[in-house]
């Protein structure tokens, strides 16, 4: 079975990947620990696969858009520079890598996996999540490291999505899972438990507590099957990118 890792966690929550509570400096060494098993109210895994990938439902538009909050370069840069050097540890000498560009929760796993296979890994990216279809050898950590480091300095996620999320944002988010994505789990054949009220999800999230999550839930669904997450993530993105964030 493959194991999976996340982006830097979203202001504070949680963020369970197949069973797998992630913080990205960790990497290899916290995938191994199992923390979790299956929540209730979760189907058995969908059967499709890469080549036959059900219809994308229609684009969700939100019925009350929110304003969007900014980040100004150099406070992102500025954030940047902590989140790389909370990453050095452990490497000696690390080199001073350029950002190439920023990526989004819909790109990051993608972009930064395509880096890591030039470089040598076997890794698989989906959405915001990197999988890990093979373990590696001890030998390989300290090499595997250091192209994780350069390749996150190279397509680091841009920290406006590593920000607290406001009440607004809860809620649109909250919109977006229970009108758009809960349908396309489905669409896969994976079906989840029931939300919490609008109000109930608006008030744990702002206390970084996210108690329910569609997508959590289908990824433990699939969790035996890094193909089939890879066409969950693409089909039925977390979240709904530009307007939570723009």
């Amino acid at each position: 079975m493959g194991i999976g890792v996340s982006a830097w966690p979203l202001a504070g929550y949680a963020r369970r990947r197949r069973g797998l509570v992630v913080v990205l400096s960790a990497v290899v060494s916290v995938c191994a620990v199992l923390v979790g098993c299956s929540p209730s109210g979760v189907a058995p895994g969908p059967s499709v696969t890469t080549s036959e990938r059900p219809a994308i439902p229609a684009p969700w538009v939100p019925a009350h858009p929110i304003a969007l909050t900014t980040m100004s370069e150099a406070d992102a840069m500025d954030l940047r520079a902590k989140h790389l050097a909370g990453e050095v540890q452990g490497l000696v000498d690390p080199p001073v890598v350029e950002l190439v560009r920023w990526t989004t929760w819909a790109d990051w796993g993608t972009t930064v996996a395509q880096c890591l296979q030039d470089a040598g890994f076997n890794v698989v990216g989906a959405g915001s999540t990197l999988l890990f279809p093979d373990s590696f050898a001890p030998a390989q950590q300290s090499a595997f490291n250091l192209a994780f480091y350069v390749c996150d300095s190279k397509y680091t996620l841009n920290p406006k999505y590593g920000q607290p999320l406001t009440a607004d944002q809860l809620g649109l988010w909250y919109d977006y899972e229970v009108e758009w994505l809960v349908p396309c789990l489905a669409s896969l054949g994976v079906t989840v438990s029931q939300p919490p009220t609008r109000e109930t999800f608006i008030a744990h999230g702002l206390q970084h507590d996210i108690t329910w999550s569609p997508s959590n839930e289908a990824d433990t669904a699939v969790q035996a099957s890094p193909e089939k997450e890879t066409v969950m993530y693409e089909t039925c993105p977390t979240y709904p990118l530009q307007y939570m964030w723009g």
